[in-house]
């Protein structure tokens, strides 16, 4: 059995920002950034774009065709039927993470990372790298093992449990579940595409980046850029607050 699948959940319907995971920086989607991103993961076995079957999201389909990566569709408002649905058409993984494609920055060697802290720890049924947080918004992981995910798809009913893949095993004791910190709490840093302002954020860390550079060189280059910090401080009060112990000491 192979052991890790990493399943993308995209769409193109945010009333926020429509179409944010087909924007271009440097004539590339941000979808497809991700994906050349992941790509260097040496802990991924398989990569997979779970989108739904709105007609809308037929252009996310086209983009997997031209990148060369899989792409399964399935209901847009149940997403943890999607993602069970998903697994079942890629049989033989052990292992399913959860990536969302709003993190294009996410960061492959984080996520290898955060795989191995879940194969050392055979005991947990589901790893974050997000409860509490530590890594900057926009780096979330979440790894579940085969059943758990399947336990979740087969017995969650409420209308939240469905709509998010991760809900059922959270608030079930049942499921064991671990979390990998970061060394340093970077949680103040938003590396997300939500809002229009986030996409500037995005494509300075791009256009000043190398596909291969870590998280820890976002962090290095917003630190250094007050403007570019100022973008998300509207949608992230924690950074607020970092800044104005900043100015007073």
């Amino acid at each position: 059995m192979n052991k890790n699948i990493c399943i993308i959940q995209a769409r193109t319907g945010s009333t926020r920002l429509p179409n944010k995971v087909l924007l271009k920086v440097n004539g590339i989607s941000l979808l497809a950034y991700m994906v050349k991103r992941l790509k260097l993961s040496k802990k991924i076995n398989k990569i997979v774009i779970a989108t739904s079957v709105n007609k809308n999201d037929k252009e996310i389909e086209q983009l997997c065709d031209k990148i060369g990566v899989s792409c399964f569709r399935g209901s847009e408002d149940d997403v943890l039927d999607r993602y069970y649905q998903c697994s079942l058409r890629y049989k033989g993984y052990e292992n399913i993470i959860r990536l969302t494609a709003d993190c294009p920055l996410i960061d492959p060697y984080v996520v290898d990372d955060v795989i191995t802290f879940f194969d050392n720890n055979k005991k947990f049924d589901f790893v974050s790298n997000f409860l509490p947080k530590s890594f900057p918004h926009g780096l979330d992981v979440e790894i579940f093992r085969r059943k758990a995910l399947f336990e979740s798809a087969q017995k969650a009913v409420l209308p939240e449990e469905r709509e998010h893949v991760d809900i059922y095993v959270l608030n079930n004791r049942c499921f064991k579940k671990g979390n990998l910190s970061a060394a340093y709490n970077f949680s103040q840093f938003r590396m997300t595409v939500d809002y229009p302002v986030d996409f500037e954020v995005i494509k300075f860390l791009i256009e000043n980046s190398k596909i291969t550079d870590s998280y820890l060189h976002y962090v290095s280059l917003l630190s250094g850029n007050f403007q570019m910090m100022l973008k998300n401080i509207k949608h992230n009060h924690d950074l607020l607050k970092s800044w104005n112990l900043f100015k007073k000491s």
